[in-house]
């Protein structure tokens, strides 16, 4: 038997699954995108870490300064002291990376600080850019040379 009502409920089933669709799919990429950024943070804190602890630990020759940040900048893109091919952060770059040593009064470093400038997370349908984040301090331990004196 045909009931009189039921042909005015044809296609309901499609349309709910539509906007069902369309709802889980937001929540879905949004949770993918924030997890991304985190991801992508997270290893950059870790390397920044890692590159701050090398810094602290690394001899510093006072003539040429420029060896130890490319060094602890290496470090943070590379995941080595040695450039590499591969970044450990997808579009990572060693201008993204600032490593300073703070001397004191007699011109010895005291700390190193390393952090990121300008560098942007490209998630899926956003971008966030970070400056000065993260950032990694440390005191210096290592050893002082001076290699003209």
């Amino acid at each position: 038997m045909n009931r009189p009502g039921k042909k005015s409920e044809r296609g309901n089933a499609l349309l709910e699954f539509a906007l069902g669709f369309f709802v889980i799919w937001a929540i879905f990429s949004g949770v993918y995108q924030i997890g991304y950024a985190f991801y992508v943070y997270n290893s950059l804190l870790a390397a920044v870490n890692d590159a701050a602890q090398l810094g602290s630990k690394l001899g510093y020759d006072t003539a040429s300064p420029s060896a130890f940040t490319t060094a602890v900048t290496n470090m943070v893109v590379y995941g080595d002291q040695t450039a590499g091919s591969k970044s450990l952060v997808p579009n990572l770059t060693t201008s993204n990376v600032s490593v300073s040593v703070n001397p004191d009064a007699a011109g010895m470093p005291t700390n190193v600080e390393v952090k990121i400038n300008s560098y942007a997370i490209n998630a899926l349908f956003t971008s966030y850019t970070l400056t000065n984040k993260p950032r990694v301090t440390t005191k210096y331990f290592g050893l002082i040379s001076c290699s003209t004196c």
